[in-house]
């Protein structure tokens, strides 16, 4: 090789050294991997990578999602029940549970105009507080096909009415019916003079209905065998009677209401006391005629069973006077002796039967007597009411003899 070839040969050899060398002095320096370990041990931490704001599609919206529809479900089921409740309170005619639930009674004027439709019609039954579902009002009326023969004008309902009662009152103007008034502690021969007295039937018709007459509840089937059959399950209310109302009709509205508000509306209360339901009805008739003011309903209860199981005669002065048939204020000796199965001075325990119509207060009382050691009573205040209680005879006594020194 020539030298002018070495010589260009070295040149370039030199250009490509300083080239690299170049371009390794612009090209950034790699961290030193020894370096970078003692910063972390210095307690530095690499730089996070960033992470984009929002939920995550995996998580967040797999457990909103399934919230959501458990949320769902729980409202459709609950929505569920509840409409099955109210199809099976229409299907029974009960238009509103405010009986069933033991709310307070109230009466209420509802005006229907004149071309009113169905809809309109259960629209303003469910504003004022008688029916408590429109769609199942509409159904009842549709299923029983009574709409086309509902009137217009002014209706007086009350929301313990069943549906049959506001459908009778709706096709028929204010002076179609007859309103009856049952009052708390009256007999069936009260209730079938009135209807006598009100030309609607003949005392004896309703009576011989009371005692021969076929009804469909179960509670009828468990009353013994007995005259006056109905003595106490004829529940006392105001009724509206239409012209083609017979006793039968009459009567069965009665048990239909006792139905509703004490064998069905006390129903767990009736099972958890230690007494039948026809036990029941006869010791809240005894109440009903006995006591006047409902603060002492309770405190007679308790004189009823305390008397009972210490095997003392009861000796209630109401049940002579239902032996008797008669209607006065004071009971005398004589009347005591009344042979009858009804007079609990002469025979021990409970009588065969009720001995009238008791109203809510008096079943209230019966299932939940105060507890008190009374076993007597006697009135304190003719014009009140109020009576006095004691456990001890001669404290009785005494206050018995103030009673008779006020006649």
């Amino acid at each position: 090789m020539s030298e002018d070839q070495n010589t260009k040969n070295t040149n370039d050899n030199v250009g490509i050294r300083r080239r690299r060398m170049s371009e390794r002095s612009e090209a950034p320096e790699a961290p030193s991997p020894r370096l970078s370990v003692s910063k972390r041990r210095s307690g530095q931490k690499p730089p996070k990578k960033e992470q984009k704001k929002g939920i995550s599609l995996k998580t967040g919206c797999g457990l909103g999602c399934s919230g959501v529809f458990l949320i769902f479900v729980i409202v459709t089921v609950c929505i569920f029940v509840h409409m099955l409740t109210l199809f099976s309170h229409a299907r029974e005619g009960i238009l509103n549970t405010d009986m069933l639930k033991g709310r307070e009674e109230f009466q209420t004027t509802v005006v229907i105009e004149e071309g009113a439709s169905l809809k309109t019609i259960s629209e303003k039954l469910h504003e004022a507080g008688i029916a408590e579902s429109p769609f199942f009002f509409r159904w009842k009326a549709k299923t029983e096909r009574v709409a086309a023969d509902f009137k217009y004008g002014e209706f007086e309902l009350s929301n313990y009415m069943t549906f049959d009662e506001v459908a009778a009152k709706l096709s028929n103007s204010a002076d179609d019916y007859k309103k009856f008034t049952v009052i708390e502690g009256q007999s069936i021969f009260d209730i079938a003079d009135t209807l006598e007295v009100m030309g609607i039937c003949t005392a004896e018709e309703f009576l011989d209905v009371c005692d021969n007459g076929e009804f469909d509840y179960d509670f009828i089937k468990d009353i013994p065998d007995r005259k006056n059959r109905l003595e106490g399950y004829l529940f006392p209310d105001t009724y509206f009677i239409y012209p083609d109302a017979g006793p039968w009709d009459i009567a069965n509205m009665m048990l239909d209401n006792f139905n509703n508000r004490v064998a069905e509306g006390l129903y767990q209360q009736i099972k958890e006391s230690s007494y039948s339901l026809d036990e029941i009805v006869i010791i809240s008739s005894i109440i009903e005629k006995e006591i006047r003011l409902d603060s002492e309903r309770p405190i007679a209860a308790s004189v009823i069973n305390n008397r009972l199981e210490q095997g003392m005669k009861l000796q209630m002065d109401a049940t002579v006077l239902y032996a008797g048939q008669e209607h006065k204020g004071r009971v005398f000796y004589s009347d005591t002796e009344i042979e009858s199965e009804y007079n609990t001075y002469y025979i021990d325990g409970l009588p065969i039967g009720p001995i009238g119509n008791a109203g809510l207060k008096s079943y209230e009382g019966a299932l939940n007597p105060a507890d008190t050691d009374y076993i007597y009573y006697v009135v304190a205040n003719t014009a009140t009411g109020e009576h006095y209680f004691t456990d001890d005879y001669n404290d009785f006594l005494r206050a018995k003899n103030e009673y008779i020194s006020g006649f």
